[in-house]
């Protein structure tokens, strides 16, 4: 038969312990990060003959994708970085988008239209 000293028994209980707290905590750790999706943006300018937004450029020339939490509402300008190129291409102000744009979540892939406005 095999003895076991008091101390060796409760050194092995504290490291059992610390092995289970170890785990919960390490189980905790991945449903914390949110869900990132991408989004869309389109860089659009008014019509004024139809009163409506157009793209700018051919369909899909100067898209881009950006990466958001989940159920954002908006997109920063300064994380738009075609806008430079799209306004000096076509002749719109940057100056004049505006410093936050929506995300519109109605469709299947989640899109923010930029609208530019004639310097």
């Amino acid at each position: 038969m095999f003895k076991i000293s008091r101390r060796n028994f409760i050194k092995g209980a504290g490291m059992a312990a610390l092995a289970v707290a170890a785990a919960g905590m390490l189980t905790g750790c991945g449903s914390s990060a949110p869900e990132m999706v991408d989004v869309t943006v389109k860089y659009t300018k008014l019509n004024t003959l139809l009163s409506r937004y157009d793209t700018i450029g051919k369909e899909g020339e100067y898209d881009e994708t950006i990466s958001v939490v989940k159920g954002q509402k908006t997109i920063k300008k300064e994380q738009l970085t075609k806008l430079g190129s799209v306004c000096q291409n076509s002749g719109y102000s940057a100056e004049k988008a505006p410093e936050e744009i929506e995300i519109d979540w109605t469709g299947k892939t989640p899109v923010a239209q930029v609208k530019l406005s004639e310097f």
